[in-house]
């Protein structure tokens, strides 16, 4: 079997150890009441692709016309069965997620709308199991025992942790079928951006489907860039580092914290590192996912810059959970990257602090144009029977129908996948504008951080390096160590 030796370490490790904490793995969840705010002029969206009509959630779609898109179908039977011919009919599926609070009771109610409403009776059985972290070390424990459920939100790294040991379901058999999948006017629905996250190098496959996304974006205060005679936001990291110097000398005159006033709050993260890379135009891993390349001048000079804003005293790390997102509120902090996930949040730290005009951007750049950071868990389907992975299957189309993705989007303040889900938001953009502003930047060139199976332990040599380089550690010294650290668990845990 495939990366045995591995998996019994991780099996141990997962009972351990935090591999997914704070932003460790991109936080998207928060037990906080969330309130959007109003904050710019929201950005006009591309005229809609045509798409094929979407099924309507009170009366499913009949599925007995081919509908799926032009793709070669070569598939194992024995794991998908006579996959245009199985009946779907009375299965249960039990879904694992991580949401809790407000949004749970979301998730259950579309559940529920499901359970009612699709036409081969079958029943989701859906249970929250906590957080991200919770969800996938109880995965990790239960894979020996073969006690998994029969789909369940992952990352796409840990969809290729589970891939490694041969339980989970390749999707594009479903994907293409043409009784089950989509036709190619619904593919073409999706944003690349968000349909090319879910590719597994290490499998040459897809083992998620999206519905939904987020990514790394600035937050910034816009009435303390007024106060010191700028414009608008930094648009390149020597912008960035001038404005967030200033800042520590000229503090905001709305504040409403204590201590001293910073430039830029952060906190130790993977992904914040990840971000900073792409905007060099720099990659976290390889295109063909065989080895890691961080320690490029990209690396370099991300992390130069970073320890050398935090020396002259213009950044610092937060010293609470949640900390950047507090200083910011209070206008204790000028600027903070972050999950757009947090843009409710954002908005009710301002609203509860400082109260002053504030907005996002995408992070300052070196390349040409701005390279966004995109990430969000995805829908993976464990192996059980035939019959009920299709009946998962089908439930993943239902939470991605443009109905769904609407309704979750605006409740939650993730990004919709599709064109025609964001036409249906046309209320929700006037209202929220900087939810508006930022889906524009989903046009924008992007980076994937690595979904490969090993990168939780790089994340943890990545959040390492960095607690090491803004201490004053030697930059090449930690990436050389970091980048050895990260090849040696992307061999143990590569498929064999």
């Amino acid at each position: 079997m495939k990366g045995r030796k591995f998996f019994g370490l991780l099996v141990v490790a997962a009972m351990l150890l935090t591999m997914i904490t704070g932003c460790g793995q991109p936080t998207e969840e928060a037990a906080k009441t969330v309130e959007a705010v109003k904050t710019t002029e929201p950005a006009k969206t591309e005229e809609p692709a045509k798409t094929e009509e979407p099924a309507k959630t009170e009366e499913p779609a009949k599925t007995e016309e081919p509908t799926g898109a032009e793709h070669p179908l070569d598939f194992d039977e024995a794991i998908y069965g006579d996959l245009e011919n199985i009946d779907p009919s009375g299965q249960e599926v039990i879904y694992w997620y991580q949401h809790t609070g407000s949004r749970e009771e979301l998730m259950l109610s579309m559940i529920d709308e499901f359970n009612r409403t699709n036409e081969w009776g079958i029943t989701v059985v859906g249970e929250s199991q906590g957080g991200y972290n919770d969800l996938y070390q109880k995965i990790i424990a239960g894979i020996p025992a073969n006690q998994l459920p029969t789909m369940a939100v992952a990352y796409q790294n840990q969809a290729a942790t589970y891939a490694t040991q041969d339980v989970l379901v390749e999707l594009d058999p479903y994907v293409y079928s043409p009784k089950w999948g989509y036709s190619q006017a619904e593919i073409d629905d999706f944003f690349p951006i968000a349909l090319g996250a879910d590719y597994l190098p290490q499998f040459d496959g897809r083992y998620g489907w999206p519905p939904y996304k987020s990514m790394e974006v600035m937050y910034y205060n816009q009435d303390w860039l007024t106060e010191m005679g700028y414009d608008g936001p930094p648009e390149t990291w020597d912008e960035f580092e001038e404005m967030a110097c200033k800042a520590v000398e000229n503090p905001f005159s709305g504040a409403t914290g204590d201590g001293d006033p910073m430039g830029y709050v952060y906190s130790i993260d993977a992904s914040r590192f990840a971000t900073f890379v792409f905007s060099r135009g720099g990659d976290i891993i390889g295109e063909k996912g065989t080895e890691y390349v961080f320690n490029s001048q990209a690396g370099v000079d991300t992390l130069k810059f970073w320890q050398s804003l935090t020396e002259k005293g213009c950044a610092a790390q937060a010293t609470e959970s949640y900390g950047d997102q507090t200083d910011f509120g209070n206008g204790m902090s000028l600027f903070t990257v972050g999950s757009i996930s947090g843009l409710p949040y954002y908005g009710q730290a301002v609203e509860e602090g400082a109260n002053f005009a504030w907005s996002v951007n995408p992070p300052p750049h070196s390349t040409a144009e701005p390279r966004m950071n995109i990430y969000g868990a995805s829908q993976s389907l464990f192996v059980s029977t035939p019959e009920q992975q299709l009946a998962a299957w089908l439930f993943i189309k239902f939470l991605s129908e443009a109905e769904q993705q609407a309704m979750w989007a605006s409740s939650t303040g993730y990004f919709a996948t599709r064109q025609s889900a964001l036409d249906m938001m046309t209320d929700y953009m006037d209202e929220n504008p900087t939810y508006a502003k930022a889906f524009t930047f989903m046009s924008m060139d992007y980076g994937i951080e690595s979904p490969v199976a090993g990168y939780d332990e790089c994340r943890s040599a990545i959040s390492e390096m960095l607690t090491n380089v803004l201490d004053g550690a030697d930059v090449n010294e930690e990436l050389g160590v970091a980048v050895e650290l990260c090849n040696e668990y992307l061999a143990e845990a590569a498929p064999k």
